[in-house]
Order: structure tokens, then C-alpha cells, then sequence
């Protein structure tokens, strides 16, 4: 593992802003406009499938698990839909526990894939097919091979990444997810949606921060979060782990407490993304961090989009978080743009 170099705050800025992946990240708010149109616009089948079904199954690889970890949550929060995430490989191998105590005629399956070429989607949605399940492709590709298999496909091209790591992809995908879901929810939801992305500048002192925060070497990265913030704290600790090879954990706030929080010690950074009713009940977790040595970073209601409500206003941390990790990865002399052992879809060879 590389050591962090020494670095000062506008020295990993200069080298992130630069890179690929931070270009694309910053140009989330147009992708994530770009993402609500399509839901407000998706056929009234697709609507109707997810208001009648027994289950919902989102299912994602990587950054796409933790999309429909983000997705899943707020359709049942915001909308009472019976959503839930599950690895594409969960989903493939072991269909009948997934599936299992009702018919799949009523548990219509949302694939998510950027590229629309990963091995494990594909097979999942021709295996769904064959046993007569509808299916929903999301993707940023919408000529991939994944929208020839599906019932419907939601794609917003605006948020594919060309870089091999995802960032407005992800946010645009979960964003999408979430609105779809809101059409059959509380409207003060589905508009606070809908005014996020116009509150991107509001990231800005944040970033500062993530950038002043990566200069500091740190040696270790927790991040907590809670609800549909469970997602964004898992895709924040691989943004972390694959692009500079940190060491990182997610965890529910409160759950921090039992074990893990003997890791906190000075260069120890623990990230909240909270909100919401028990946010003071959160931020007591982050305090007891501080106290034990670890640094904060807290995205919650004073943090962007803090009159938002704290489930529509994630991406806008997810922002935030992208840069710690990039600033992060530079610090310890990583390229952005070739991760380690990556490549941008995973492709599998017939076993």
C-alpha cells in the first residue's frame, strides 16, 4: 500500500480537478435533471408494476448495489413500496430464497447496470424472462446490450462515465430510482427532488473540505449513514477503497458504537451523512469519534441542501464525499484514471 505523500490542500485539488472522474462528478447536476425527466416520463405500466407488487427487487454489482441500496430504502420510506436491494449475484444464484413466498408474476426486477454490458446483469434478466418476470433495465446506455433484454428501460445517457470509476452515473441512477418511486409517494418529496440539483453550489465550502481534510494524510476513512444514507456511505468507502486503496468501513451510526469504534484514533476520519428525526442521536456518535481522536466530516442538515428533505438531498453528499476520496487517492500518489486492477465493466468469461 502506497504511503500518503506530503501534499498540501491545493495541490490535491490542482491533480483532482484535473482528472476524468472529478470532471464527470461535477457535472452531476445536469445528469441528475436529466434522470428526474425520465422518471416523471416513464410509462404508467412501469408505475403500476411497482404500485402492485408483492416485492421489489433493485438489483445492482458495485456502485449499482449501493444505488439500489439507496433506491430500495427511500421507496419504502417516501412511497410504502415493498423495495429491496440484492447483489446481482444473490439475485442469479440463489433466486428461489429472493423470490421465495410469492409468485414472480407480482415481484417485478429492476436491473441497474451504467454500461448495460455487465455479465451478471445480462444473465440475471434472461434468466427473469424465462420465468416470465417483468423486468426494468436502468442504465446510461440505452442502445447496450441490457435494454434488448428488459420490459422497459429507463436510461440517461447525460450521466454515463466514461471514467472507469462511477460518480454522476451514481448519483443520476439512485436519483432516478428515488423519483420514479416518489410518483407514487408525497409530493413534497418528489419536488424536493426535483429543486436538488439546483442547490449544487451549496457543496462548495464542503469540497473545500474534503480537499483540506485529504491534505491531512489520513491513514483510515469511516463512514456512517443511516436509512437510504447506508448506500451513500458504502459507495463512498469503495470510492475510497478502489481509487486509493484506503482503508475504509461503512456503518449505521448507532451500530458504530459496538466494536468498531475502537478504530478511532488521531489520522482516523469518521464522515456522517445525517438527517432527518434521530440526527441528534447521530451527531452524538460523531462527537464521542472526536473525542477519541478521529476527525469529523459531517453532511447533514446544515450541510448542502440542508431545507431539502435529508433522503433527496443524498447526492449532494455523495458530491462531497467523492472528493474526500479522490483527494484521498491523489494524496497517497494514486492515478484517478487507472485504478488499480479495474477496468470500467466487468465482463465475465464463460466458466
Amino acid at each position: 500500500m502506497s504511503a500518503p505523500t506530503s501534499m498540501t490542500a491545493a495541490e490535491i485539488r490542482s491533480r483532482v480537478e484535473s482528472s476524468l472522474p472529478w470532471r464527470e462528478a461535477s457535472a452531476a447536476a445536469e445528469a441528475i435533471a436529466a434522470a428526474h425527466e425520465v422518471a416523471r416520463g416513464a410509462p404508467q405500466e412501469v408505475v403500476d408494476r411497482l404500485d402492485g407488487a408483492t416485492r421489489i427487487v433493485i438489483s445492482g454489482a458495485g456502485s449499482s448495489l449501493y444505488i439500489a441500496q439507496v433506491a430500495a430504502f427511500a421507496m419504502r420510506e417516501e412511497s410504502a413500496l415493498p423495495a429491496e436491494a440484492q447483489p446481482l449475484s444473490e439475485v442469479l444464484l440463489r433466486p428461489d430464497a429472493v423470490f421465495a413466498g410469492h409468485s414472480v408474476a407480482d415481484q417485478p426486477l429492476v436491473v441497474v447496470s451504467r454500461s448495460g454490458t455487465t455479465t451478471e446483469a445480462l444473465e440475471l434478466l434472461r434468466a427473469a424472462r424465462a420465468r416470465g418476470q417483468f423486468t426494468i433495465a436502468v442504465t446510461c446506455a440505452p442502445e447496450a446490450p441490457m435494454a434488448g433484454l428488459a420490459d422497459a428501460v429507463l436510461a440517461v445517457p447525460e450521466a454515463y462515465d466514461a471514467a472507469i470509476v462511477m460518480s454522476r452515473s451514481f448519483s443520476s441512477q439512485a436519483s432516478l430510482l428515488m423519483r420514479l418511486g416518489a410518483r407514487l409517494g408525497d409530493a413534497a418529496f418528489a419536488a424536493d427532488l426535483d429543486a436538488m440539483p439546483a442547490c449544487w453550489a451549496e457543496t462548495a465550502p464542503f469540497i473545500d473540505q474534503a480537499f483540506e481534510l485529504a491534505a491531512t494524510a489520513p491513514a483510515r476513512l469511516v463512514v456512517l449513514g443511516a436509512g437510504a444514507a447506508f448506500g451513500i456511505a458504502n459507495e463512498a468507502v469503495l470510492k475510497a477503497t478502489e481509487t486509493g486503496q484506503v482503508p475504509a468501513a461503512a456503518f449505521h451510526p448507532l451500530e458504530f458504537r459496538h466494536g468498531p469504534i475502537s478504530v478511532c484514533e488521531p489520522g482516523v476520519i469518521v464522515a456522517g451523512v445525517l438527517g432527518g428525526p434521530n440526527e441528534a442521536a447521530e451527531r452524538r456518535v460523531i462527537d464521542e469519534s472526536v473525542a477519541l481522536g478521529a476527525t469529523p466530516f459531517v453532511l447533514g442538515s446544515d450541510g448542502p441542501g440542508g431545507d431539502l428533505h435529508p433522503t433527496a438531498r443524498l447526492p449532494l453528499a455523495m458530491y462531497a464525499l467523492q472528493a474526500l476520496a479522490f483527494g484521498m487517492a491523489v494524496g497517497r500518489g494514486k492515478d484517478l484514471e487507472a485504478p488499480r486492477h479495474l477496468s470500467q465493466v466487468v465482463v465475465l468469461d464463460d466458466q
